[in-house]
């Protein structure tokens, strides 16, 4: 008899592995401060093993009733921010065609509320959000949310769908549940079957907007990736992941190692007891930056004063140690707060994934850009080192320059016309050599050097010898940065022309490539890279974020030393030179950027200003040409210091900014005195979230 109902518990009783999740690794910045953390919070479950086992098609059976009791204890009948909540947890579960069949049964058509969604996929191997691919979802917005019958036969239709496999298993239908909801709902928790309050984790991202590109966030697993993640070891499919900047690049060593503990569950699934020995998670690894996060500031507020002051939509700022690669703030305007994606759909969710500004795009690595005249270090080195010019030989800036027409030669009135900057000035520079003409910023100089001139029998680099060293100073390939999104550059030769344009490379092309125009496109990131290898003699240094890696203990478990991509094969006196220019242009008393010296140390710097053609399908021409027909131009400066011995290199890029005296180098002046204590630029501390009670 005994042994009889030992065989019948046996039958009764089974056995099921819970996954215990591991906390996931904090991330630092290089004095310590605290970047992203893991925020206790809590979450809202039914289990279905305790809810009744009514037909679904019976809208009025026991189990939606004990449903809606579960939704207005969360008070979705009052809060719409809790209804969409709920919604949106749903749609994620059960997919689009369940949650119509749901919704439907209650006659509502999806059509009265889809809304824009969230991504519809992230692509790991792109490394970054498709910020094309934002889709319609049917998720209610704040102003129609769906009643509490419709929400509750969504959780319903979830609830029979996971009885068809573990009944015992929890369903979230709510998730960032503060402290004082849960609370409200436990006490109802009596009359509540299957209601379960569990405590989870959410990451907080301490200073949100100011470092978001650079940190990322984490999202539920995409749904296409499903498998993959699954085949490494990701067995809840709710898990979330990174989906962008560091959070993604990282994401094994930030997760952790899950633990598991045995439970045996009844008949019902419902769990009995604990069996067998529990395996404690593994948490996660420290990662700990380079970036300076007041630094990152000061950056972060001056370039957004500067670009509100000239209406400009887009912007970027780097600094990086020229000596060792490691990036020391990196702001790309408009930015995001990363702290919206955790806490799910609601309205400042769809205001970022509806700006058309794009703010999830890190522009630093992502944007291609006409570089204008802070690319001229390239032409000028390879025109020294190629022994096109010589340090002391002069070009003489007697005004523009006429082309030939190649087809009609000895017609003067079909000549091509290049100026420089100076000439709209009704100045001309006379004779010049490389460090004046780099100074200067004079185009003449850089035309004769890049194309020759043939009516006479200079000879420049040509397409070959330009696109030779833009591909030795790291432009064209990514750069290899530790966070996802970044692209190359584009290097035009006669080749990428007749491929492209199905038309032979020109002088004309040489003269522009050769003062960054035409069709020479680049990040920000690349110009930082490429000047940081004229400031430290010659180094082309692969720039990295994260320099260390520790465990939960504090131990070292990895540590990132400097990487030299290549030695640029340059005499030493040659690359003086060109250090000399960009001395120059800042100490000298003709330079573009005296407006940049500082009090305490000397500073190298060089300007740009790059015309663009943003294309206007309708007119058939490009936009915002002013009155006299001009292009628009967007601001560039590039500064490094100290001049002998450098230890920070800082860029700022404004889209349409005109000038980049005017606009870029004060960005980075304020920039580079604060960096050296010079004197309060008025750019605030800002204040770190405080950290709740268990927050890491």
């Amino acid at each position: 008899i005994q042994g009889a109902d030992f065989q019948d518990q046996s039958e009764e009783n089974r056995e099921r592995i819970i996954e215990i999740p591991a906390a996931r690794g904090v991330i630092y910045d290089r004095n310590g401060e605290i970047l992203a953390r893991n925020k206790p919070s809590f979450e809202i479950a039914v289990v279905p093993a305790y809810l009744t086992e009514d037909d679904i098609e019976t809208p009025d059976n026991e189990e939606i009733r004990e449903i809606e009791e579960i939704l207005v204890a969360l008070h979705a009948d009052t809060d719409p921010d809790t209804a969409v909540r709920v919604a949106d947890t749903m749609f994620r579960l059960l997919g689009r065609s369940d949650y119509a069949k749901a919704v439907e049964s209650q006659g509502i058509t999806l059509k009265t509320i889809m809304v824009p969604g969230p991504l519809e996929q992230v692509d790991p191997g792109d490394g970054g959000p498709p910020i094309e691919k934002i889709s319609l979802v049917p998720i209610p917005d704040t102003t129609v949310p769906l009643p509490i019958p419709a929400l509750a036969a969504l959780v319903d239709r979830a609830v029979q769908i996971k009885r068809a496999g573990s009944t015992s298993e929890p369903i979230t239908i709510m998730n960032l549940v503060d402290r004082i909801r849960a609370f409200e709902v436990e006490e109802e928790s009596y009359r509540l079957p299957g209601v379960q309050i569990r405590q989870a984790a959410v990451r907080d991202y301490v200073y949100g907007a100011e470092v978001s590109h650079i940190v990322g966030f984490m999202g539920p697993i995409p749904a296409s990736y499903a498998e993959e993640y699954a085949s490494e070891g990701y067995s809840n499919p709710s898990e979330k992941v990174g989906l962008s900047g560091l959070e993604f690049t990282y994401q094994q060593d930030l997760r952790g190692t899950p633990g598991h503990r045995t439970v045996d569950v009844d008949i019902l699934g419902r769990e009995v007891r604990t069996v067998g020995e529990i395996v404690q998670p593994i948490p996660g690894q420290h990662l700990h930056l380079s970036i300076d996060r007041q630094l990152q500031k000061v950056m972060y507020q001056a370039l957004e004063a500067k670009m509100q002051e000239v209406d400009a939509p887009w912007g970027v700022t780097i600094a990086m140690n020229p000596q060792n690669g490691a990036i020391l703030g990196m702001v790309s305007l408009p930015s995001f707060d990363n702290n919206i994606f955790a806490e799910g759909l609601d309205q400042k969710y769809l205001n970022v994934q509806n700006d058309e500004r794009r703010p999830l795009i890190n522009y630093a690595i992502g944007g291609l850009y006409p570089p204008g005249s802070v690319f001229k270090m390239v032409s000028a080195t390879a025109a020294l080192q190629e022994g096109i010019i010589g340090p002391n030989e002069t070009i003489v800036d007697n005004g523009p320059l006429f082309l030939p027409n190649r087809f009609a030669p000895d017609n003067p009135s079909l000549a091509q016309k290049f100026v420089s900057w100076n000439h709209k000035l009704g100045i001309n520079h006379g004779p010049i050599n490389i460090v004046q003409a780099l100074a200067l910023s004079n185009d003449i100089y850089f035309y004769m050097v890049g194309g020759g001139y043939p009516p006479t029998d200079f000879k420049g680099l040509g397409d070959a010898g330009l696109a030779k060293w833009m591909g030795l100073f790291g432009y064209g390939d990514p750069t290899g940065i530790d966070i996802p999104g970044e692209v190359g550059a584009v290097i035009p030769n006669d080749r990428w022309k007749r491929q492209t344009r199905f038309e032979s490379w020109t002088t004309g092309d040489s003269y522009n490539m050769a003062i960054g125009q035409g069709d020479v496109l680049v990040t920000p990131l690349q110009v930082l890279v490429a000047t940081a290898a004229v400031a430290n003699g010659g180094l082309v240094y692969h720039p990295q974020i994260v320099y260390q890696i520790t465990d939960a203990d504090g131990k070292l478990v990895r540590d990132f030393e400097p990487h030299v991509i290549r030695q640029l094969p340059v005499d030493p006196g040659n690359m003086d030179v060109v250090r000399q220019g960009m001395w120059s242009a800042v100490n000298s008393d003709f330079g573009t950027a005296i407006e940049g010296r500082l009090q305490s140390v000397e500073v190298a710097a060089k300007t740009g200003t790059a015309e663009f053609c943003e294309w206007d399908q309708v007119e058939q021409d490009c936009r915002y040409r002013d009155k006299d027909d001009n292009l628009p131009t967007h601001a560039w400066y590039v500064a490094f210091a100290p001049y002998e011995n450098p230890e920070i290199i800082v860029v700022t890029f404004v889209y349409h900014g005109g000038e980049g005296s005017a606009t870029a180098l004060p960005v980075v002046t304020d920039i580079l005195r604060y960096y050296f204590g010079e004197s309060d630029p008025n750019l605030g501390e800002s204040e770190p979230n405080q950290p709740a009670e268990g927050q890491q």
